[in-house]
């Protein structure tokens, strides 16, 4: 079932900001996208593509807990680059 956009949750895979499945470059744009711009991609933007509340939960792969941050989107570029191999990251 669909969690509602703005609904808490827990992650379920982290690193997977667009929640699908995968940990992708792609989940790293959607958290750039959603600091950078939150009224279209933030958790409530209204861009049909901005991020859910899943996957906020599954971005905070760096630091966990401190919420969403740009470190969270670099932890992803460096795993899809082989320089992180899994996930949380701490720093």
């Amino acid at each position: 079932p669909k969690q509602e956009d703005n609904q808490p949750t827990s992650a379920t895979k982290l690193g997977d900001a667009n929640n699908e499945g995968t940990i992708s470059l792609a989940d790293a744009v959607i958290i750039m996208q959603a600091l950078a711009n939150p009224s279209a991609y933030g958790k409530d933007g209204s861009n049909a593509q901005h991020i859910t509340a899943q996957g906020d939960a599954n971005a905070d792969c760096c630091n966990t807990g401190d919420g969403v941050t740009n470190k969270d989107a670099l932890a992803i570029q460096k795993y899809t680059l082989g320089l992180v191999k899994s996930f949380p990251v701490n720093e």
